[in-house]
């Protein structure tokens, strides 16, 4: 066999618990696990003969009993393709795994937690790795056992591409790649997906996670999918995230109340978004300027969207219309305010919340402020 076809995805953290979601977080924690699965039904689809799983499977090793069952039936469903486990630092393969001693499907191989191989005869493909075993582990140098000439040779690793040793997280340096003498080396533990890179004729790549945990993993998740083999490569990345976390600012300034600016945000989603985009987590900055004497309930603006899309949180960081130079020179409390405030940002430019504090106090002056305001 010249090349195997292979699915490449990691850290799927299924189990893991979403509490900033509210009554959406269950919802959404049981998703991850209906994306393993289509996972699984893609690998067939693509018909995929080994698929990789380069660590954090699960969100701990205290994940439910079900949700262990499940993915074992999964992955006992198509039996003709090979599976290979390598435990990351979030689900160390221990004697806490829930995968310890349990009876696993026979195409379902787990990395032990030192250097090994394991062999594929028909595929010709040897697969190499270790998992961690505890929730850190230093790397290595250089990986112990070496390359066969004979085979096709992929790597299935949870770590850190780093330029020296210092990480808790099994570093992954240059020499490290180098001397390996991988086709492809699968990574995980980095949740932004990366490009193909090569180093000497080692590929390597991080497929990022599967399904989105929070603001800071934007954009579309998802897996690599594709053909390896001597010294050869092509992938292509598969979207597999049934909803995606995006962070958007929308000027409202054009806006006279609250359901204006709720119908705003809507029409700037939809633009931008596109079919579906109600499916979406949401992260979202009101900006602009609004009248002296006016303001917008955050909370009400909020309700409003939750009526049509799946989970939203606003930022406000609308100022308000006014001339400061004016204002300061106020005989009142709000004059004293604002020239104590332009003070302390002319002689810090760079900080942002200064001008924030200044727009949430000027606003304090003629409304009510909730405490999360400055969120």
């Amino acid at each position: 066999m010249d090349t195997v076809k292979i699915l490449h995805c990691a850290d799927l953290h299924i189990g893991a618990a979403q509490t900033i979601l509210g009554e959406k977080g269950l919802s959404r924690r049981f998703e991850a696990l209906i994306t393993f699965e289509n996972i699984i039904k893609l690998a067939r689809e693509k018909n995929v003969k080994l698929i990789l799983i380069a660590g954090d499977l699960f969100c701990s090793n205290s994940v439910e009993r079900s949700a262990v069952n499940s993915v074992l039936e999964c992955i006992s469903g198509v039996p003709e393709t090979e599976v290979v486990f390598s435990a990351g630092n979030h689900d160390p393969y221990n004697t806490s795994s829930p995968f310890f001693g349990a009876v696993l499907p026979k195409n379902f191989h787990i990395l032990p937690d030192s250097d090994a191989v394991i062999y594929f005869d028909k595929l010709n493909t040897k697969v190499y790795g270790r998992s961690f075993c505890d929730v850190y582990m230093k790397g290595e140098p250089r990986f112990t056992l070496p390359a066969d000439d004979k085979t096709i040779n992929i790597m299935c690793q949870h770590g850190e591409i780093k330029s020296d040793l210092s990480s808790n997280y099994n570093s992954i340096t240059n020499e490290f790649i180098d001397t390996c003498g991988m086709d492809y080396i699968a990574l995980g533990h980095v949740h932004k997906r990366s490009p193909i890179e090569k180093r000497r004729n080692t590929y390597f790549a991080y497929c990022g996670c599967a399904e989105g945990l929070g603001f800071d993993e934007t954009g579309d998740k998802g897996v690599y999918i594709g053909d390896v083999g001597k010294g050869t490569l092509e992938l292509e990345f598969y979207k597999t995230s049934i909803r995606t976390h995006e962070k958007i600012s929308v000027d409202v300034s054009s806006c006279r109340d609250n359901p204006a600016a709720a119908d705003e945000v809507m029409r700037i989603l939809s633009e931008k978004y596109g079919e579906g985009f109600a499916d979406n987590l949401y992260k979202i900055t009101l900006t602009g300027d609004i009248p002296e004497n006016g303001f917008f309930d955050i909370k009400e603006i909020e309700s409003r969207l939750s009526q049509n899309l799946y989970f939203v949180k606003l930022v406000d960081e609308t100022g308000v219309s006014r001339d400061l130079e004016v204002l300061k020179n106020e005989k009142s409390l709000k004059g004293v305010f604002v020239s104590k405030m332009l003070e302390r940002i002319a002689a810090n430019p760079d900080d942002k919340t200064l001008t924030l504090a200044l727009n949430i106090g000027l606003k304090a002056f003629s409304s009510e402020v909730d405490y999360y305001e400055d969120n």
